[in-house]
């Protein structure tokens, strides 16, 4: 603001408004504290209490307190002196009396209070449950998990602050872990982490015959044993590695069966892991191995299964596994079990359920450490507990409904008792990096308690509406490492519990709904966000520290319930002491938001939105959905009169307004009205639509309001004012109104320049549409629109929020797809002769979206057509709409607010600073410092960084990458030549060098120039254009097929087949083309075999093969040629088709004796070859051999077909050489 106010009427309070700028005119080069707090002691705040009393009125002035602060050496720069008057003085009178003093001290120590910090946005149990069936049988009975990592970790490794955010890695399937549930028959199944099934496995006894009944289930991550105790008393050790579930050892004979099991190991491996076993009768065991190469459960062969009884494990018959027994520990059954290797203790819970027997003196809770044994009593015993060795506390849950927190040292007495369940505690557990502890009850209520100052944070009961009333035996498993607690009985449900954030997704959120409106105070230099979950958080920006936050600011009753109303609206007051919100209800409320309290309520009409507030000296603007302006008093004593209601000249509901102090108001509509007003009388003086902006709109009202308008004023002055507001709403007219076909285009946002003075050639006003365009107008009477830009360069894309400097010299905009602009407007909608130089070097520094890029991005593209105003910075900042953006002058940084429920700090040139209430670490900023100033890289956000764009990622890195082209040196010294100059030059460069020749390569000519110019006709007819018709190609020929050689012929045309004696043999492909061998044995007279139909037999009468100078044979009993045939030719249903065939190839199997060869028959003279047709089995061909023969000598076979049925299949002939 460059004008001067007067804060007060008081002439003695000259206060100048200016010194509440973030941008003064005095050069500060060093922060100087404000801070009271910091630098008052005992004895000056004694003192200076003195001096108030003897003050008149007990009240001092502006200048009286500097003296007074002086007198105990406490001294400040008038700047600095001026800020904290205007901090100190919460009333606005100018006037200081103790209470405010001591105020804001009180305030200086809240904001450094560790406890403002920890308080969440979100409920601890926020995401809804995850429900799928169980896939069992019966309900399930028992949980656990295969954990990669142990929960327990040796002192020494653990780090000093546990993060509250992870990497993604916990939820990767290697990191997870798997869920194994049971159910009573012995069914196990295996879960992924995401609840994804995996396999099932069931586990039962080896001797018995009767089903099983699983009491207890145990994971043994460390070695991959999953442990199993049933009613037959005995412990069976199934081995789950490569997806396998083998039993590996059964203990049998334990004297009594198991109850509860629970596992301890490290993850090094260097300590023993140790099963704890707690059984019905009070008595608890502990086995003991080295996890080393498995310890006793590693396979070795021969011994598939270890099987024994528990007093062979007593006489150490297993070297690998130390038994140790606690005998009689409890007099009753063990309910709950854990060994704590870090204290090497023992801890051990039963239920004392019978009070009369032992009358509230049981020792609920035993742990036992060497031989030392420490009993916590506790009425009606322990059911559940949960041992944090972090923190060293033991919490407790049992019968009697309370959950206590005990030190694990002290047994005394607890440290705390937190009361409030109806029912048993079932369930506990603490997640000790968030101070939490969570206890369910036996009605399935959870519930989520702070373990610092034992309150209690969230009730959670929707177990009670997903699980039926008729189960009860629920089981619970808490997984500390991925935060969820998986609740089974015939369902299972998973819930998360206060998740960690996922900073490789996200940097954390500023607000449990989207952010609304994002304000920088100034006078505090702190920002102020408010957010649709009726939230107001005050953020310290410069150390990322939250200072207060205000829950449920805007509320409504209905049916009983309170419910959180939206806040759409907000600004400060001219001196930036209170804060005016306003809801979607119609609600407006003033903030003295340092001590959050409420200093006035005040509302527009009901149920209609408040869309923009104005506070302006001594009165207050709010407008929305009621189409007009209301206008409340801020004088004192005045405050509380009637609100004055503007001429309702709008037609739609209100969407923006914006103000130009000591000149006029604008406001814009959904139907694309805008109307300019006077600030002093209320009147207006423009009118426009965004759709036709050059037509001249008579300011008239239509003739309902003007008759509504006399009636109003013809009942108050009969009636008197005190019912003007009944009246009005007895006799509200119609609204509706009919827009016809077209659709009108809405105004998004409006922002008044208020550098810019009030001519009709000056653009004073910018007007933001939701076609993407930005409209230019000028305020001045005779002024109106200028000229419009294209804001945008996404189609759908609109600008939804627009800030400017103290200068006007840059426009930041905020789209609806997250983007964010900036524009240089210094020489924009100005006349020519005020229109000054622009200094692009200097501006190519600040933001390197100018920089020339190798090629021309979307969003340079869409404007290169569009001279001014100058797109300087383009960029995605957020993946949701920016609902409110806002610059801070002095260290240039820019914040956004979007709806994506965070608030972002940019430097101006698009250097991403970090999110406000983020878990990592936060960049310290100074606001006397220009931030983004130090040359380094700066990182983007993570959910920006998987969908951004190239400019985005130059704009929010800072780096540009300048490619080149490096091509390899050839070995000519001109190649080396050539490969170095085009190494330094840039790649833009190779657009604009020659080509190398040959330019067609060498497979193409160009024609030859002859004197007459020849010229290029194309033909046109064509779909596509021949463009290299006119060049000579080398025309491609058949390829020539060289002579085959005579005897490769003569090969060719003889057939082997026809010269081929069966015999006994088989073919030596080591040895000649056809080998036959003799074989060792003779078949036995009358035996057959059975041969697969896959070899085709020729039957012919055998001829002379003069190739292999084989004899010619002859002899009666061949078949004749006219009666030979191949089985694969035969088709079925037709049995006298013709089996003739010249060239009958035989398939001999090189690798077996049998294939192929027939048999002898000593019954027959000549072999016989039997065919089945038609059968449905696979074809055979039996064969029967006469008699041996010698080498040298050709059998007589006689093959003649047996009639049958059609064959099903034919058989295939394939060729064996």
């Amino acid at each position: 603001m460059s004008m001067v106010y007067l804060a007060s009427g008081d002439s003695n309070a000259n206060i100048e408004y200016q010194t509440i700028s973030s941008t003064a005119t005095q050069q500060l080069t060093q922060e100087q504290s404000e801070r009271l707090h910091d630098r008052i002691t005992k004895a000056q705040l004694q003192k200076l209490y003195d001096l108030f009393k003897s003050s008149p009125d007990q009240m001092v002035g502006y200048s009286e307190l500097r003296h007074m602060l002086e007198d105990v050496d406490i001294t400040f720069t008038d700047y600095t002196y001026t800020r904290l008057f205007l901090k100190i003085n919460q009333n606005s009178d100018f006037m200081i009396d103790w209470n405010e003093f001591v105020s804001y001290l009180i305030f200086g120590f809240q904001e450094e209070d560790p406890s403002s910090q920890k308080e969440a946005l979100t409920m601890p149990i926020s995401a809804p449950p995850v429900v799928r069936k169980t896939e069992h049988r019966s309900a399930v009975c028992c949980i656990t998990l295969l954990k990669v990592k142990s929960d327990q970790t040796p002192m020494e490794e653990i780090p000093e602050l546990s993060a509250n955010y992870s990497f993604g890695g916990e939820d990767s399937p290697e990191n997870s872990g798997m869920w194994v549930t049971a159910s009573r028959e012995g069914q196990l199944r295996f879960w992924s982490a995401h609840m994804e099934p995996l396999r099932s496995a069931v586990s039962e006894s080896i001797h018995l015959k009767m089903p099983t009944w699983i009491l207890a289930l145990q994971a043994l991550s460390d070695v991959s044993i999953v442990c199993t105790a049933s009613t037959e008393r005995e412990l069976r050790f199934h081995e789950t590695i490569a997806s396998t579930f083998t039993l590996r050892m059964v203990i049998r004979s334990l004297p009594y069966a198991v109850y509860c099991m629970s596992y301890a190991f490290y993850n090094n491996g260097k300590t023993h892991s140790k099963l704890v076993l707690g059984d019905y009768a009070g008595n608890v065991r502990i086995l003991s191995y080295s996890p080393y190469l498995r310890g006793p459960f590693q396979a070795k062969p021969g011994a598939a299964l270890v099987e024994l009884v528990w007093a062979d494990v007593l006489k150490g018959r297993i070297p690998l596994l130390i038994p140790r027994e606690h005998i009689n520990l409890h007099s009753e059954l063990i309910s709950c079990v854990y060994y704590s290797l870090h204290m090497n203790t023992l801890f051990a819970s039963a239920e004392y359920r019978n009070t009369k027997k032992y009358r509230g003196r049981c020792p609920g809770l035993i742990m036992v450490s060497n031989d030392d044994r420490n009993n916590f009593r506790i009425p009606l015993g322990v059911s559940v507990f949960y041992v944090a060795e972090s923190k060293n506390i033991l919490v407790t849950g049992g019968p009697d409904t309370f959950v206590r927190i005990w030190d694990v040292y002290i047994s005394s007495e607890p440290s705390a008792i937190l009361t409030g369940h109806n029912g048993g505690i079932v369930a506990v557990f603490v997640q000790p990096e968030e101070n939490k502890v969570y206890s369910v009850d036996y009605h399935k209520v959870i519930k989520v308690w702070d373990l610092q100052e034992h309150t209690l944070l969230q009730t959670f009961g929707e177990l009670v509406r997903i699980i039926h009333h008729s189960e009860t035996d629920i089981k619970y498993y808490y997984h500390s490492h991925l935060r969820d607690l998986l609740v089974a009985g015939r369902k299972l449900i998973q819930i998360k519990c206060c998740p960690r954030v996922r900073v490789d997704l996200t940097d954390g959120n500023t607000h449990a709904a989207p952010v609304s409106v994002v304000l920088y105070n100034r006078l505090f230099r702190n920002i102020v966000t408010c957010g649709l979950d009726s939230y107001i958080i005050v953020w310290d920006p410069w150390t990322g520290r939250r200072k207060i936050i205000m829950k449920n600011c805007h509320t409504k009753m209905i049916y009983g319930e309170i419910i959180d109303i939206e806040i759409t609206a907000a600004c400060f007051d001219p001196l930036e002491q209170f804060l005016l919100t306003g809801a979607r209800d119609g609600s407006l409320k003033i903030w003295n938001y340092n001590n959050a309290v409420v200093v006035r309520n005040m509302s527009i009409q009901p149920d209609q939105e408040v869309t923009a507030v104005i506070w302006v000296i001594d009165r207050i603007l709010a407008m929305g959905w009621d189409r007009q302006v209301t206008e409340f008093n801020d004088v004192a004593g005045r405050e509380y009169g009637d609100p004055k209601k503007w001429a309702k000249f709008h037609t739609d509901d209100i969407t923006c307004a914006d103000v130009k102090l000591g000149e006029g108001v604008v406001t814009a509509t959904y139907s694309g009205e805008i109307i300019f007003w006077k600030l002093e009388t209320g009147q207006p003086y423009r009118r426009y639509n965004v759709m036709n902006p050059y037509q001249f709109i008579e300011l008239k009202l239509n003739t309902e309001e003007e008759k509504l308008t006399r009636r109003s004023k013809r009942i108050s002055s009969l009636m008197g004012a005190g019912r003007r507001t009944l009246v009005l709403q007895n006799f509200k007219p119609d609204e509706i109104k009919d827009y016809g076909a077209n659709i009108p285009v809405s105004v998004q946002a409006v922002l008044f320049l208020q550098k810019r003075p009030m001519t009709k050639d000056h653009g004073s006003v910018f007007i933001s549409l939701d076609t993407g365009y930005i409209q230019v107008y000028s305020h001045h009477q005779h002024g109106g629109f200028i000229k419009q830009f294209f804001a945008v360069h996404k189609v759908g894309d609109c600008v939804l929020t627009m800030a400017s400097d103290r200068k006007n010299r840059f426009l930041y905009t905020g789209t609806a797809f997250g983007y964010i602009k900036i524009w240089h407007i210094v020489n924009y909608c100005i006349p020519q002769a005020e229109k000054t130089e622009v200094c692009m070097p200097r501006l190519r520094l600040d933001f390197i979206f100018l920089r020339k890029d190798l090629f021309l991005t979307r969003a340079k593209r869409v404007i290169r057509n569009q001279p001014e105003p100058m797109l300087v910075s383009s960029y995605k900042g957020h993946l949701k709409a920016i609902n409110s953006i806002g610059f801070i002058n002095l260290p240039k940084i820019l914040f956004t607010g979007s709806h994506d429920y965070s608030c972002r700090l940019w430097t101006q040139g698009g250097r991403y600073l970090g999110t406000l209430g983020t878990v990592l670490p936060w960049s310290k900023l100074t606001p006397f410092e220009r931030a983004g100033e130090d040359n380094r890289a700066y990182r983007l956000p993570p959910d920006i960084k998987k969908v951004a764009s190239s400019t985005t990622l130059k704009v929010i890195s800072g780096i540009q990458h300048t490619g080149t082209v490096k091509r390899a040196k050839a070995v000519d010294e001109r190649e080396d030549e050539r490969d170095v100059e085009e190494a330094a030059s840039d790649v833009k460069n190779m657009f604009d060098r020659p080509l190398r020749e040959p330019i067609l390569g060498h497979h193409f000519q160009l024609p030859g120039r002859s004197v007459i110019e020849q010229r290029i006709d194309l033909d046109t007819t064509e779909l596509c254009i021949p463009v290299y018709t006119h060049l000579r190609v080398y025309p491609s020929e058949m390829m020539e097929h060289l002579p085959t050689p005579p005897v490769i012929g003569q090969v060719r045309a003889e057939n082997y087949l026809d010269h081929y004696m069966p015999v006994v043999g088989k073919v030596d492909p080591h040895d000649s083309a056809i080998n036959i061998r003799e074989p060792q044995k003779r078949a036995k007279a009358g035996s057959s075999s059975l041969l697969p139909a896959r070899a085709g037999y020729s039957l012919g009468k055998p001829k002379t093969n003069s190739v292999l100078g084989m004899p010619r044979s002859s002899g009666a009993g061949l078949c004749k040629p006219r009666t030979s045939f191949t089985l694969s030719d035969y088709t079925p249903g037709n049995p006298k088709a013709d089996f003739s065939s010249r060239n009958m190839k035989s398939n001999l199997s090189s690798g077996s004796p049998k294939a192929g060869i027939p048999k002898a028959d000593s019954s027959h003279g000549s072999a016989k070859a039997s065919c089945r047709l038609g059968s449905p089995k696979p074809d055979y061909i039996s064969i029967k051999k006469r008699a041996s023969f010698s080498p040298g000598t050709t059998p007589k076979t006689d093959f003649s077909p047996k009639a049958g049925k059609p064959k099903t299949n034919t058989m295939k002939s394939s060729n064996s050489h």
